[in-house]
Order: structure tokens, then sequence, then C-alpha cells
């Protein structure tokens, strides 16, 4: 029997789960459920699934609020999970390992997913499997800015970006709410492109926090490539192109990593205000056909791994099929993604055996409906593709 952790942060940290927006919470219900619906469901599996002491009493007390989240029954690990904790966690009541395998999900902000997944792959009683990319990897995906570096020096098409400081950040998110005539990034047609940027925090998860914001004529470009490491937001030019992603099962040593079909995301920007509200998988085929070479880049460049992890892509309609730039990698995210429900949904095999190896050389079969799927977990199938 192989016994399987599966930990999301903010739902397993009392603290964090507090302090957390209402969005960030609904993805990370929607990813934990998804994912661990999947473990529980795989023969010869002993899945646990770590909640806060908090939680796991509204749970077990069937809060009205809260028994949608996991079956009855349910092997529940109540904790809290922190770096100086987990240690303990992995060891259980002896010097043994108490599991054999570990999936964490967190956000990258604060270093809180680095800080995690170093405490797993580095402590004494380390599960034989750590189902996340390594600490280091994942340090650099952490990091807009050093992703940017990554991506370049792999050859792999990209978005232009700064770092700039705290106070010309703020200045430029005063600008966010002059914006309120672009409906949606996922179009391909905007006037006076090259006056906005996208404005992130250059450590930051999903779409929190993002802005579209006015820049004043040639702000960007005057803008030094590399500025101050102690700068804590990034800058990048606000580009024609559907948002899409994609997503990455490692096969570690044993196996080639799987690369998932091409989603399109649905991100809406209210007053300058992004937001991210799930997606459509598969894409059109003109999408998915211009994807595909990047995505086959990607797999290539993060080499042996295992666990999950997904990219941001803008895929320039406009541009010819086989030209530079045609598609480009917004960011990488170490670690499990909403679109993950979407995947799970239009799959007719179980995803879990993939990231655990149990597959038997299979490939993944899939379901020949499309699925839109939302931020909050929801899914809807559709007779043909729509995206």
């Amino acid at each position: 029997m192989l016994r399987v952790l599966v930990a999301e942060f903010l739902l397993a940290n009392s603290n964090a789960g507090k302090a957390a927006a209402r969005s960030m919470l609904d993805e990370a219900e929607a990813m934990l459920k998804a994912v661990f619906a999947d473990f529980v469901r795989l023969p010869n599996v002993n899945a646990t699934v770590m909640l806060s002491a908090e939680l796991a009493m509204r749970l077990t007390e069937a809060n009205p609020m809260c028994s949608t989240l996991f079956e009855d029954g349910v092997l529940i690990l109540r904790g809290e999970l922190q770096p100086e904790t987990l240690p303990a966690i992995l060891r259980g009541d002896s010097q043994q390992p108490a599991f054999d395998a570990v999936l964490l999900i967190a956000p990258e902000c604060d270093g809180v997913l680095v800080s995690l997944l170093k405490a797993v792959q580095e402590s004494d009683a380390s599960p034989k499997l750590s189902l996340n990319l390594n600490w280091r990897l994942a340090e650099i995906f952490a990091d807009k800015r050093m992703t940017d570096v990554w991506l370049r020096q792999h050859g792999i098409a990209t978005i232009p970006t700064r770092t700039i400081d705290n106070t010309t950040a703020e200045v430029l998110r005063s600008t966010a709410r002059q914006n309120s005539f672009i409906e949606s990034v996922t179009q391909t047609d905007y006037s006076a492109v090259d006056q906005f940027a996208v404005l992130k925090s250059r450590d930051g998860a999903g779409a929190e926090g993002v802005r579209i914001v006015r820049l004043k004529s040639r702000l960007f470009q005057d803008l030094s490539q590399q500025c101050s490491d102690n700068d804590r937001w990034i800058l990048q030019p606000l580009m024609p192109g559907v948002a899409c992603s994609v997503g990455f099962i490692g096969g570690g040593r044993r196996g080639p990593t799987t690369i998932l079909p091409p989603a399109r995301q649905t991100i809406v920007a209210t007053d300058g205000i992004v937001s991210y509200q799930g997606g459509q998988i598969p894409c059109a085929p003109t999408i998915a056909s211009r994807i595909t070479p990047i995505a086959k880049q990607i797999a290539v460049a993060l080499g042996s791994f295992d666990g999950y992890v997904g990219a941001d892509l803008l895929v320039d309609l406009s541009a010819p099929e086989d030209s530079e730039g045609v598609v480009r990698v917004v960011e990488i995210n170490p670690r499990l993604c909403t679109s993950y429900v979407g995947y799970r949904a239009i799959a007719e095999d179980n995803l879990a055996a993939w990231m655990l190896q149990l597959h038997g050389s299979k490939t993944i079969q899939w379901k020949a409906e499309g699925v839109t799927f939302s931020a909050c977990g929801g899914t809807r199938l559709t007779s043909t593709p729509t995206a």
C-alpha cells in the first residue's frame, strides 16, 4: 500500500487561511478537492489529507459550508503546515517516514512554497517521492524576474520584464482604475497597446494583485533591464494575444514528461484589476498548434521532475504560425494549478496515476467533449471543444 499525503497551505495553516482572499481560498479548495479525490480512487493507495485543526473540526461537525469539500470517511491529518513542523509530520510517531509520497500545494508568494518544499526534500524523514519540483527550480519560478532570465537562457520566448520599486509601483497602481475600457485581456485587439502595461508582484500567485496600468510615453523602454534586487514588483508591456495555459505531469526518472492539452484562460480586467475566472479545454486547433512546439521546449528545459507544473502563455493569432514570438511564456507555476479540475473532467483516466507513475506506460485517454471550468472548481462538459 502506497501512503500519500496531500496538503494545501491555505487550508492547512489557520493564520494563512484567515488572511487569504476569498478568491485564493476558492481556488485552493477546488485544487485540493480534485486532486485528493483522484488519489483516493487509486487502488493500493492510502491517501491522507492534511487540514488545519480548525478546518478539520468544522468538517467533522458537518458544517454545511464545509461538508462538500471531502467525502465522508477520508483520512484527515490535523495540524499546522509550516516548514518547521513538516519534519515531525513526515516522521510520524517513529523515526521512519510516515508517507511514501507527498504532494504540497502552496502559493509562491513570500517564499512559502519554496520553504515547504525545502523542508520536505531535505528532511531526514523525506518520503521516497516528493510530488513537486525540486525546491531550487521552484525558487526560480517563484520569482518572476528569475523566471524571465531562465526562459531566455533556454531560448523560450517571453514578455519583456522590468523590476520596479514600491514607490514607482504605487504611482502606477493609481492609474489602474483609469483603464475601465479594457474588458478582457484574452482579447487580441487593443487600441494604444503601447500605453499600457501589466503590474505584478515579483513573487505573486495567480492573478492576485495584478493590475493593468497606464504608462507615460517610453516609460517602459527607458527602464533598465536589471534594476535593484530589492525591487518587489515587475512590469511587463500589455501585449496582444489569447491568454492560454498548458500543464505538465513529470515522469521523474522513470519516464518522460506528459504534456497536457493546452487550455484557454478566462481572464477579465475590470477597472484595471485583473481576475482569473477559469478556462476551457481544449483550445481550438489553431491555438493548440502554435502552443505545442513551445510546450515541448518547456518540457525539455524542465528536465526530469515529479508532480505537476503549469505554464501561462500568450498566443498572438495575428502573427504567422512559424514566426518568433507567436507564443510567449508569461510565467511558470511550480505547483498544481486550477486547470487540473478541467483536465480531470475530460480525462478518461485518473491523472493521479500519472503523478505516481502507476499508469503502466499508457498514454492518457481524453474524452471527445470539451470542458469549461471555473476558478472555484465548477465544470461543464460540452459536446464539442469550445475554446
